[in-house]
């Protein structure tokens, strides 16, 4: 079934561009929408010159770092305010509060702090990926059910072997929900933290900024491409490693 979608959704993309080739061939459409012809003679200069590779490396080094964060300290924070009650009682009613506020507000304030850097980039991405998976991580820990517990206890088992043998295996799929989440939001907040600027004059971002001001509108499309790019191939491995770590919950029903 998943290949069939793939056929059906490639076949989709296909047309699409087909379709927007021959209006722009028509001249139906105006002349900034550019078309897939313009826009993959772009890429393929971008990449002979080598400044596609420099604008990507910089753009993934911040999200993936900014990812990174997220992981751990949302998967480590969800799983001890999940388990250890007053933990939870401490940082629940703190993101509950949080979690609405719209994290690309606090960019000024990031920006005062830190100026136009890749902390402020690296720090705006972890903020807006980070409650997804601190949230996700604390209803799987509360989703275990109540009898695995109690069977561990009754044979002896520790309040850390019970974390480290019955929590955490049984809240997994959740945790990797949330961390596909967090993933596609690092990729959504990477466009908007390096349209701030950028200090070396390197990322994705940026170059939409500057093709913008440039009135080049297949250099975005090419910057917007390999975002969406980037973003589809690394769900795809976290989706791999989801697969090999919990084969027993996807052959499950």
């Amino acid at each position: 079934m998943d290949k069939r979608l793939h056929k059906i959704a490639l076949i989709e993309v296909v047309v699409l561009l087909v379709l927007w080739q021959l209006l722009a061939m028509l001249q139906w459409i105006p002349e900034y929408l550019s078309s897939p012809a313009v826009i993959g003679k772009e890429l393929l200069a971008m990449v002979m010159s080598g400044d596609l590779f420099s604008n990507a490396a910089a753009s993934l080094y911040r999200s993936l770092l900014g990812f990174l964060l997220v992981a751990v300290v949302g998967i480590v924070l969800g799983i001890a305010a999940g388990y250890f009650k007053p933990i939870g009682v401490f940082f629940t009613p703190i993101v509950d509060v949080l979690n609405p506020v719209p994290k690309i507000a606090l960019l000024p304030i990031l920006m005062v702090w830190f100026g136009i850097s890749d902390t402020t980039r690296v720090l705006l991405i972890f903020l807006t990926a980070f409650f997804p998976c601190f949230i996700a991580t604390q209803d799987g820990v509360h989703g275990v059910k109540q009898v695995y517990v109690w069977a561990a206890q009754n044979m002896g088992a520790s309040r850390i072997q019970i974390l480290w043998k019955i929590i955490l295996p049984a809240a997994l799929p959740k945790i990797f929900d949330g961390l596909r989440v967090s993933l596609g939001l690092t990729f959504v907040m990477l466009f908007s933290s390096e349209m701030i600027g950028s200090s070396n004059g390197l990322g994705l971002g940026f170059m939409i900024l500057t093709a913008d001001m440039a009135g080049r509108t297949d250099l975005m499309f090419v910057s917007i491409f390999v975002i969406a790019l980037l973003g589809f191939l690394f769900d795809r491995i976290l989706l791999a490693v989801r697969a090999r770590l919990l084969w027993w919950s996807e052959n499950r029903g």
